[in-house]
């Protein structure tokens, strides 16, 4: 199956259907697998706990990235509620780039699930990391490639037939760095009272509080330990997110060139009081549109776990 071409195709099906069930049908049909998979990622909440919330619209293009009605439609197959603002980054960021249409200055956002540059950077089995991989899903053995890269302080993802695990050896010889931008954010919370006594309209500002957690944008980068014999493409970005004492959450990854990675790691980019802002369609409550000032530092990463 060419999926260059089916994709796309699928995508308008889906999107010109007169309802629900019929973009039910014309995906049961006209990708079956698809489907299929889709169906099972509902069922793997291990994987999907992995992951944050992301928005819809690329900055680049300014443009939606997937179709309501698409994100509807994987919302009611997987089970999981995919509504503005926050979407689910996992299935956002797969299966929803897999049927996007728009075009971007770096080509289709489903190109990286259809070509083999991350698994050949890495030596994963061919397929692993693509649409439709021969075992597992594509969220399904994403989540737990990445968990082994980015979140190795946290339990394993622990799912039935994935292809793209690395094993111990292999991670320690991967070598990257991590960019961490820290910032408290605060949340306005109503107070708590004891609803047998009045208050006093007057005071109904000091019915609410303000509180702050502190938060972790994370940018991970990973030199590819072998060669793609694409010189465009030289390691692996991965962006998470980690409110206060809670795990960190997965929001994207994709290939990048050198020359990015070098911009990540520029020394003057670093200290305390730097601009910082959501990348990468990430979406998180109580972010100002303008973006907050924190401290940005960077961190050599191995194979120990990390923190």
């Amino acid at each position: 199956m060419d999926l260059e071409t089916a994709l796309p195709k699928l995508s308008e099906q889906l999107s010109a259907a007169a309802s629900e069930r019929d973009r039910f049908t014309r995906l049961r049909v006209g990708m079956p697998r698809l489907y299929r998979h889709l169906r099972r990622v509902g069922d793997e909440r291990s994987v999907l706990n992995r992951w944050g919330q992301s928005v819809n619209t690329d900055e680049l293009a300014n443009q939606d990235i997937v179709a309501a009605e698409i994100l509807s439609l994987l919302g009611e197959i997987t089970g999981v509620p995919m509504r503005p603002p926050g979407f689910h980054a996992g299935i956002q960021h797969t299966y929803g780039y897999l049927l996007s249409r728009i075009e971007t200055p770096y080509g289709f956002k489903r190109d990286r699930w259809i070509q083999s540059t991350i698994e050949d950077g890495f030596g994963l089995p061919r397929q692993s990391l693509q649409a439709l991989p021969r075992r597992g899903t594509l969220l399904g053995n994403l989540t737990v490639f990445l968990s082994q890269l980015s979140l190795r302080d946290q339990p394993p993802v622990e799912i039935v037939g994935s292809m793209a695990s690395l094993n111990l050896d292999e991670i320690a010889r991967i070598k990257g760095h991590r960019i961490e931008e820290s910032f408290p954010l605060g949340s306005v919370y109503r107070k708590q009272h004891d609803s047998s006594k009045r208050h006093d309209s007057k005071k109904q500002n000091s019915d609410f509080e303000r509180r702050h957690r502190n938060v972790q944008l994370r940018t991970d980068l990973f030199p590819f330990p072998r060669s793609t014999g694409d010189e465009r493409n030289r390691g692996l970005l991965v962006y998470s997110i980690r409110e206060g004492t809670n795990p960190a959450r997965l929001i994207t990854t994709f290939p990048v060139g050198q020359a990015t990675m070098d911009e990540w790691m520029d020394p003057s980019k670093m200290g305390k009081r730097q601009p910082i802002r959501l990348r990468f369609n990430a979406y998180l409550d109580g972010f100002p549109a303008d973006g907050i000032r924190g401290e940005r530092r960077l961190h050599e990463l191995d194979a120990n776990p990390l923190s």
